[in-house]
This record gives C-alpha cells, structure tokens and sequence, in this order.
C-alpha cells in the first residue's frame, strides 16, 4: 500500500522548522549538533515514526535532524520507540501466558 505525500509549500516548511526549533533546540534531534555553530549542515524534517506508518505532518510526530542523520534512519523505527514497543509486546504476552 502506497501513500502519497503531500509535498509542503517554501512557506508552511519554514513555518514548521522555526516551530520546532522553538520546541527542541536549534540541534539535529539525532546526533544534538547545533545547527547554528555549522550553517553549512543542511536542516530537514524528519518524521520521528516514519511516514509509512502514520502519514501526515502533524508537528508531534517531526523533528529537525541534519541531511546526514536523516538519510541514516531513513523508514527505521527510532530505537527508543521500537524498545518500548518490544517491552509492552513481551508484558502483554506475558500476561496473556501468566
């Protein structure tokens, strides 16, 4: 199942970098580089769970990262929100067992 993005205007992009920057810092949400000590380092949106599983461009759901983190992740889970998945999955099941 495929799901078109949206593409977002020069202007609501702009928009939501300077919203997020407010919120988390004017750092690349992966690797805390500050944007401002290296203006070369290119910003990006990043969807924190990847666009496939919850489309959209609802602000909870990005972050900034620079180019180089975001292309790392890539549609990866984040390790934080796969470890919590894993530990509800294993104490549901060990309560479905128990």
């Amino acid at each position: 199942m495929s799901v078109a993005r949206v593409a977002l205007s020069g202007e609501a992009r702009a928009y939501l970098q300077c919203v997020l920057a407010a919120r988390d810092g004017r750092r690349c949400f992966y690797c805390r580089r500050n944007f401002r000590a290296r203006p070369g380092r290119r910003k990006t949106l990043d969807h924190y769970i990847p666009h496939r599983i919850w489309p959209g461009w609802a602000v909870d759901n990005l972050v900034l990262a620079c180019e180089s983190c975001n292309l790392a992740k890539a549609d990866a889970l984040p390790l934080p929100l796969a470890w919590l998945l894993l530990a509800t999955f294993r104490r549901e099941n060990w309560e479905l067992t128990a």
